[in-house]
């Protein structure tokens, strides 16, 4: 996964992972979208009925992501309704790309934080 620039949008849309990233969707087999359509879809969430790729038998179609002291909580979500929480190491789960999701959850989490002068 890569970070994507900003996308000029006004007011911003909330995005799952916080920034905007590009990668490789794996719902049928390994494709690369337009950057447009990772922008409108991928990373807003809730692609039901709006990608064509989306699998039919998938329970979640979004994915929310919170820290908790040290912990990172994921929440899966289907119709913007929670199905399934729990806690998250991005580094050993192997839930993909539910832990590839995290990680970069994550990065643009800490980009948010004041950089300390040493």
């Amino acid at each position: 996964m890569q970070r994507l620039d900003g996308g000029g949008w006004d007011p911003a849309p909330r995005l799952t992972l916080f920034d905007a990233w590009s990668g490789v969707c794996t719902a049928a087999y390994d494709w690369t979208p337009p950057e447009a359509t990772q922008r409108e879809v991928c990373n807003c969430g809730y692609a039901r009925g709006s990608c064509g790729r989306f699998p039919a038998g998938e329970a979640a179609d979004a994915v929310r992501f919170s820290l908790l002291r040290e912990r990172l909580i994921y929440v899966l979500e289907k119709d913007h309704a929670p199905i399934e929480h729990g806690e998250i190491d991005p580094v050993t789960d192997p839930r993909e790309p539910l832990a590839s999701q995290a990680r970069a959850f994550l990065e643009s989490w800490r980009s948010l934080l004041p950089r300390t002068v040493s």
